[in-house]
């Protein structure tokens, strides 16, 4: 094997793909071997914003590293830029929540209640409990174990999320518009799926670390 083909492989085999990977298996096993319906991949699709909301607070926080904001005297501390995230994610979340649950309860009361099921069922809760533990873990192993606090920035941190945020947002407003138009056939959300986990795929690639731009090493 080539050098260049090895290092392509190694960087398409770097644990942020797989984790963007192994997020969306979740929802398309979902749809392939549970049946779920339109309404419960747009109501994960809303609990993933929440989920990553959630574990960039304590990034915010815990940020120890330097960034001097234009005209300003010093650098905003990191409690004051958490309160801040809190509010600005919070009212983004309560709206896109609320968007999202008045079309997923409308299309729950409009289907034939045999064929969509209860929106929470036990799959969907062991499927959500999967996300938050794969969400953790990448925490922990990017943020936490080496310690990454010490040089990264509280506002970094805070933008950081945004374009998961921005991918996850399209896939609810393309699962609602499924919804609306075509009644949210399984092959509509399937397509939905496979294309919010490509362009994720697409974003870890064009934000990649600056270390992946380099050449290798022989």
């Amino acid at each position: 094997m080539t050098p260049l083909a090895t290092r392509w492989i190694e960087r398409l085999t770097a644990f942020r793909y797989l984790f963007i990977i192994l997020v969306n298996l979740i929802p398309i096993g979902g749809v392939l071997l549970l049946g779920w319906n339109g309404a419960q991949v747009l109501v994960l699709y809303w609990l993933e914003n929440v989920i990553i909301g959630v574990l960039t607070l304590p990034r915010v926080l815990a940020a120890r590293g330097q960034f001097q904001p234009p005209g300003q005297p010093g650098p905003p501390s990191s409690l004051r830029v958490g309160c801040f995230f809190v509010v600005h994610y919070g009212i983004f979340c309560v709206g896109h929540g609320i968007f999202t649950f008045v079309i997923a309860m409308d299309f729950l009361r409009s289907a034939d209640p045999a064929v969509t099921g209860p929106l929470f069922d036990a799959p969907f809760l062991w499927a959500l409990a999967s996300l938050a533990g794969l969400n953790l873990f990448a925490l922990w192993r990017d943020w936490w174990r080496p310690r990454a606090w010490r040089t990264a920035s509280a506002i970094g941190e805070m933008f950081r999320p945004y374009g998961r945020i921005f991918v996850l947002h399209v896939a609810v407003l393309g699962g609602a518009w499924a919804i609306q138009k075509y009644n949210a056939p399984e092959g509509a959300i399937l397509i939905l799926c496979l294309a919010k986990a490509a362009m994720e795929l697409v974003t870890g690639w064009l934000t990649r670390p600056r270390s992946e731009l380099q050449p290798a090493v022989r």
